[in-house]
């Protein structure tokens, strides 16, 4: 499997406590190859990739001889009569009658046939069968793909929202030293009970955000561990490094789309397999010459009859033509909708190639807007930082108010968890151009 964005770049980890005493580490890529391997879906896939591929057979196609065994026994006793011609004058004919003439018959015939000229048919039908069998393999690529990302973008999205966990924490932490220090400062007559009360209310938010958080992140680990696996309620903890992705120029990037995306590659089957059946109709309109040969013995018993027993032992060989002369245009009507059909998916094909180069021109260009807002960000931080360390300096020498604490506290935590966002996205919109380009599967 090739790395998304080379794994080592992304440095994420997993850590799965499997029991109290034991805690194990899982990779991203070996969540992704448990997803991969328990995903009922891709083992669907598989299994019709299999079918598709035992389907490519020399047989199936008609291009190897049939040989057949057939054998016939059969018993038969009737009241029977029978006039026969003397080619006399006197007497013209002879009645023969019997009330229980039996005829008892036996034989057994091994066959062989084989087309000798049909069109090219037979070389049509084999293509048409690797073509089925490579369109089987791009759709499996494309539930590949599609896996990959979304066990990495709901691997993100838990990664967020673990880190904001994070920093609620530490907001609640502040928030308790807070409102211990306004109750101490009420209990002095240096505050009121209304700073008490607003202390208690921000703690009470910052609760209720980590009660939220905690909801959404243990539900998407829920999606998560069912797309790789395991335990719905199997707990761990991700661990996300980041390190900025390389950017790529539009030309190389559409290049890569163009000849690695697996949808572009199943749309290009499509548009082979059109061709395929086009070559097959136009087959029809040529005459098919078969071969045959047959070894056989046969046996007859008859009660009534001049030959009172007939057996024979031999082979026979021939050859056969056939030639549809008139089918009602039926021939010509299933050339024109394979024409017709193969138009379709060179249609399917040239859309699908501008909405996926679209799409990932979209994502380039996103990413580059991520990577500014981040520098941004990143510039502003350190204010933010020590605009808090100054203030919570001043609040606890009585040198400031509790709110202006709490603005300089919530001003800090936007800033940490816009930060911690925007490097998930970055990540996010990264993998999705690997996605795009074919990356994230193996070849």
């Amino acid at each position: 499997m090739k790395k998304i964005l080379g794994y080592a770049m992304l440095g994420l980890v997993f850590c799965i406590p499997v029991n109290a005493q034991k805690n194990e580490t899982l990779t991203l890529e070996q969540a992704i190859a448990l997803a991969l391997e328990n995903n009922q879906g891709l083992k669907i896939q598989q299994k019709q990739l299999d079918i598709a591929a035992n389907n490519v057979n020399p047989a199936n196609a008609g291009l190897v001889p049939t040989i057949r065994l057939l054998g016939n026994a059969s018993y038969q006793n009737s009241d029977t009569e029978g006039v026969i011609r003397t080619f006399a004058e006197n007497p013209p004919t002879v009645s023969i009658s019997d009330g229980s003439a039996a005829t008892t018959t036996y034989s057994a015939l091994l066959q062989a046939d084989y087309i000798l000229l049909g069109g090219f048919t037979g070389r049509y039908r084999y293509k048409l069968l690797q073509d089925e069998r490579d369109l089987a393999y791009y759709r499996q690529q494309v539930v590949l793909n599609n896996t990959i990302l979304a066990v990495s973008n709901l691997f993100l999205e838990i990664a967020k929202l673990q880190s904001q966990e994070e920093l609620l924490r530490k907001n609640v932490k502040i928030g308790k030293d807070r409102l211990s220090k306004v109750e101490d400062q009420f209990d002095f007559g240096k505050v009121n009970g209304l700073t008490v009360l607003r202390a208690k209310t921000d703690l009470n938010q910052d609760l209720t955000a980590l009660d939220q958080v905690l909801v959404a992140k243990n539900n998407l680990k829920r999606d998560l561990n069912f797309l790789i696996g395991i335990d719905a309620e199997t707990k761990y903890r991700v661990s996300v490094s980041y390190q900025p992705p390389v950017r790529m120029e539009y030309e190389e990037l559409k290049d890569e789309v163009r000849m690695d995306n697996p949808e572009i590659q199943l749309s290009k089957k499509g548009v082979e397999i059109s061709e395929s059946n086009l070559n097959l109709n136009n087959a029809a309109r040529l005459p098919t010459v078969s071969a045959f040969a047959n070894y056989g013995y046969f046996n007859q018993e008859n009660d009534l009859q001049q030959l009172a027993e007939i057996q024979t032992l031999g082979y026979t060989v021939g050859i056969g033509l056939s030639y549809n002369i008139f089918n009602g245009g039926r021939t010509n009507r299933d050339i024109q909708n394979a024409r017709l059909n193969r138009e379709i998916s060179q249609f399917q094909r040239e859309e699908k190639v501008d909405q996926l180069l679209a799409e990932a021109v979209k994502e380039q260009n996103n990413l580059t807007l991520l990577q500014e807002q981040l520098r941004r960000e990143e510039e502003n931080i350190q204010a933010f930082r020590n605009s808090y360390q100054r203030t919570e300096e001043q609040f606890y020498n009585g040198k400031t108010s509790s709110l202006d604490l709490r603005d300089a506290q919530n001003a800090l935590l936007n800033a940490e968890v816009t930060i911690n966002n925007v490097k998930a996205d970055i990540m996010k919109t990264s993998i999705r151009l690997e996605a795009l380009k074919g990356n994230l599967i193996s070849r």
